[in-house]
């Protein structure tokens, strides 16, 4: 029997079509990195998010273990590379949720453009301000997409559907335009667009992808998206950027203070920087949820068990 253990939020979905084939899903979601170390070496797979970090430590402690699944696109908490030597495959889902980040992406934009919710908390103060929240369209601004493995394509699509015109850099990828967006140089995008929305993972070479340098490169004035990972941007330059004019609005779905499960500082610990980042109103923060939708959930699911039953 081929034991499963899924210690994270997933579609019951996953479970119950990999016991229609043959394997043995237990779910308990109240495990922790030292609790994992001690359970009994019979697991043949782990699914999980991002509760604990899979290590060498915790590798070592399953010598069954032939796969694990990170339900997402980043797999940052797991030792990927120390997996491949001992042979165990590291799953991911990255097609689960890109039309729900696209469309977050999106929303985020649209609330940048037209001051949604700027003005949504004037008129519950009491001010009703047309003039001041007079923006612009889609279609007047030109995109950059930066990284276009999943959620740029998606974003992509959505912009092109409403008459945006979308240029996107790959550094892995140079060739992998499609009809809703031309690739270009990331130089060619910085001297183009006036909207950039980043879309890459979490790898050493992108820590601080978006710094003072990146800033001041920028041909124009600009909005900045992330939903990507909060330490390809520097907080502090960011911070920089928009108070002297060069970064529009900053719409942040992830900040660089997060931890490794994904959650941000409380409020109480929070750094000079991030209250400053807090209090501007050309800042939209939300809290990581970009792909986080009902839809996506059973469709991380559905990739997850595609991709484990090519395995076996």
């Amino acid at each position: 029997m081929k034991n499963v253990l899924i210690v994270d939020r997933v579609h019951p979905y996953l479970s119950e079509t990999l016991n229609e084939n043959g394997f043995l899903c237990r779910t308990d979601m109240t495990f922790t990195y030292d609790t994992f170390m001690t359970e009994p070496d019979n697991l043949s797979g782990l699914v999980i998010r991002s509760r604990f970090v899979v290590d060498k430590a915790i590798i070592d402690s399953k010598p069954l273990l032939q796969f694990i699944v990170r339900i997402g696109s980043g797999v940052e908490n797991i030792d990927v590379e120390y997996a491949a030597q001992k042979g165990i495959r590291v799953i991911s889902t990255p097609e689960g949720n890109a039309n729900a980040v696209a469309e977050h992406c999106l929303g985020l934009i649209l609330s940048a453009l037209r001051h949604i919710a700027s003005a949504n908390n004037e008129v519950r103060a009491g001010a009703w301000l047309r003039e001041k929240n007079k923006g612009t369209e889609l279609a007047a601004h030109t995109y950059g997409i930066i990284g276009y493995g999943h959620n740029g394509p998606a974003l992509a699509r959505l912009l092109k559907l409403l008459g945006c015109t979308v240029y996107a850099y790959d550094r892995f990828n140079p060739h992998a335009g499609d009809g809703n967006a031309c690739m270009v140089s990331l130089e060619e995008l910085m001297q183009k667009c006036d909207v950039i929305s980043l879309n890459i993972n979490y790898i050493p070479e992108n820590e601080y992808f978006v710094n003072k340098a990146f800033i001041q490169q920028m041909a124009h004035p600009f909005v900045l998206v992330n939903s990507s990972r909060g330490r390809v941007v520097n907080t502090a330059d960011l911070v920089q950027g928009i108070q002297s004019g060069k970064v529009l609005h900053a719409c942040l779905d992830v900040l660089e203070y997060e931890n490794a499960k994904l959650k941000n500082l409380p409020k109480t610990a929070w750094p000079e920087t991030m209250e400053t980042l807090a209090s501007l109103e050309q800042v939209t923060l939300t809290p990581h949820v970009a792909g986080q939708t009902l839809d996506a959930e059973y469709r991380h699911a559905k990739v997850a068990v595609e991709k484990i039953l090519k395995c076996y």
